[in-house]
C-alpha cells in the first residue's frame, strides 16, 4: 500500500517513474528514448533501467511536466530537449 501511494504521488506531484531514478544518488544521468527504453548512467557505466512509463501517453505527460516547468516545448519542430530542473538536475 505505502508503494502505490507512493507511486501515486510521484505521478500527480512529481515526474512519475522517473522519480525513483531522480532519488538515486549513485546515478549520474538519465536518458529516456522511449516509453520501454530508458538508460542510466552509474560511475561511468550506462545501463539499461528496468523502470519504465506505461505507454507514449504517459512519457508525453510527464515530459510536458518536464518542458513546461523551465519555460521549454517539445513538439514535432522540436523533438529533443536538453532540461535542467529546478534542483539543478538535468
Amino acid at each position: 500500500r505505502a508503494r502505490l501511494t507512493q507511486e501515486l504521488y510521484d505521478e500527480v506531484k512529481g515526474l512519475g517513474p522517473l522519480e525513483t531514478l531522480l532519488k538515486d544518488d549513485t546515478i549520474s544521468d538519465i536518458l529516456v528514448n522511449g516509453p520501454h527504453q530508458i538508460f542510466i548512467e552509474r560511475e561511468g557505466r550506462l545501463v539499461v533501467s528496468d523502470v519504465t512509463f506505461k505507454d507514449e501517453k504517459h512519457l508525453l505527460r510527464i515530459i510536458d511536466k518536464i518542458v513546461s516547468a523551465v519555460g521549454r516545448r517539445v513538439d514535432e519542430s522540436n523533438p529533443y530537449v536538453d532540461a535542467r530542473l529546478a534542483d539543478g538536475s538535468r
